[in-house]
């Protein structure tokens, strides 16, 4: 009987495959043959999956940090204060500033005018009894022009407001022409985007109280004072009471412990303090 060989198999694992075309086995091959049972085929598609879930990833990690940057206008602003601290700094043009707990600002400066931009938080100025230059603080659609002063800008979610402990400064907004000249005792506020401008008296010794430590409450609604003390703790404060927008507090809490002071509030108005722990208090 004549020999009889099995006919050759052109998926012979034990030869090597033919010169492919495809670039990805052409990489993996580096112009040698594979070795016996080697899946070229497999291995490409793997390759390819892992470069595009690399991809993916970068992508995402790109996306994360453009959002963080978004919303946390700190990781680009020239000063800003950490959760729970007061920064004190000295601008390019003399200018005292103190940053409330997660203030922050950019500084810019032309022949014409040095400006400030407040990103979020309240900030503290005291100004230079002379300066070279215009000095402008924006916060939101609203600029402060002071002359010779002590004033205070905020902006507090929607809403900006400056305020004048002494001297006076000009609030404008640009876009409409609204402008009102403000001095010791006043403050000045709109909504947001597109709100009118309105003034009234303030109590600037009370609302400044946080530059000496401490936060001064008189018949304060509960919201507001838990409102407060959140921007001065990392994390939350959820206060789960329907009743909460009806009680007030008055006190004056000292900044350097916001555990002691979130437990002063809870007690003098008959709260239960569920939960503390590091990134989140309940109160109910």
């Amino acid at each position: 009987m004549a020999d009889q060989r099995p006919p050759e198999d052109a998926h012979d694992k034990t030869r090597p495959l033919p010169d492919l075309q495809e670039p990805e086995l052409q990489r993996l091959r580096g112009g040698k043959a594979f070795p016996p049972g080697f899946d070229a085929h497999a291995i490409a598609r793997r390759s390819r999956r892992r470069r595009r879930i690399l991809r993916g990833g970068s992508l995402g990690l790109l996306t994360a940090v453009l959002l963080l940057v978004a919303f946390d206008p700190s990781v680009t602003a020239d000063y800003s204060a950490s959760v729970g601290q007061i920064e004190r700094i000295t601008l390019p043009n003399g200018t005292r500033v103190q940053l409330d707990s997660g203030a922050a600002i950019s500084w810019s400066q032309t022949d014409a005018e040095s400006r400030v931009r407040l990103h979020g938080g309240v900030a503290l100025f005291e100004t230079a009894g002379r300066v070279e230059r215009a000095f402008v603080v924006e916060v939101g659609d609203l600029e402060v022009r002071p002359v010779g002063t002590v004033f205070a800008v905020a902006a507090e979610g929607f809403g900006w407001s400056a305020l004048v402990e002494s001297g006076q400064v000009r609030v404008s907004l640009p876009d409409s022409g609204a402008s009102s000249l403000i001095g010791p005792g006043e403050a000045a506020s709109v909504a947001g985007t597109g709100g009118s401008l309105s003034s009234a008296a303030i109590d600037a010794e009370r609302t400044l109280a946080w530059r000496n430590g401490v936060l001064d409450f008189k018949n304060a609604p509960l919201t507001e004072v838990v409102r407060t003390l959140d921007r001065y703790r990392p994390g939350r404060i959820l206060l789960l009471r329907e009743d909460a927008a009806r009680k007030r507090f008055d006190g004056v809490l000292s900044l350097d412990d916001i555990d002691g002071a979130l437990q002063i509030v809870a007690e003098s108005s008959g709260l239960d303090l569920l939960a503390t722990w590091p990134l989140l208090v309940v109160l109910r």
